[in-house]
């Protein structure tokens, strides 16, 4: 009796075991299918319209020939952040900094950001101070900023940067960049 006990318990769980590897080839099966079907489909139809009006691109046109005349813009948002660094091992670490949110005074209502890392020592011509002269808070009560117009020139490669600061040797320094508008 004991055999078949041990026989039927086997048998049983061979079972359950095999329920659930169906289960999940036919989920995996299910997915796989999808995904190709998706493709398919927009092999089929490689245009695809969208809830667009001929004025969302008369307008998004108007926004592009008003970024030239752009050269400031309002701060709506000041907000702590972290990132990683750019390059090498400054990639493995985080940097403490402030994400300052930018509107820009075109058709389309653009938004740029501005990042600027925290100071280890304030002497005056780090980059917080620096931007916070330019909005006219202390760097102190950073958070006044909001509602206040800074200073930018859009570069070449399409990057905001906040206009041209004199240093307290007096060299004139061009700050740092903007996220793409």
């Amino acid at each position: 009796m004991v055999e078949l006990e041990l026989v039927l318990i086997t048998l049983l769980v061979m079972f359950f075991v095999g329920a659930v590897a169906m289960l999940g080839a036919t989920a995996v099966a299910a997915w796989v299918t999808a995904r190709l079907a998706t493709n398919a489909l927009a092999l089929a139809r490689p245009v695809v319209l969208g809830p667009t009006d001929i004025r969302d691109v008369e307008l998004k046109v108007a926004g592009l020939r008003a970024l030239d005349h752009v050269d400031s813009g309002v701060v709506t948002a000041v907000v702590p952040e972290r990132r990683r660094g750019k390059h090498g091992f400054s990639r493995l670490s985080l940097n403490d900094g402030v994400r300052f949110d930018l509107a820009l005074a075109t058709p389309d209502d653009r938004r740029a950001r501005l990042w600027v890392p925290f100071p280890n020592q304030l002497t005056g011509d780090s980059r917080l101070e620096r931007v916070a002269a330019a909005c006219g808070v202390f760097p102190d009560e950073i958070s006044d900023a909001v509602g206040t117009e800074l200073p930018l020139v859009r570069g070449a490669d399409g990057t905001w940067r906040v206009d041209t600061y004199r240093t307290s040797t007096g060299h004139t320094e061009q700050a740092f960049e903007t996220e793409r508008a």
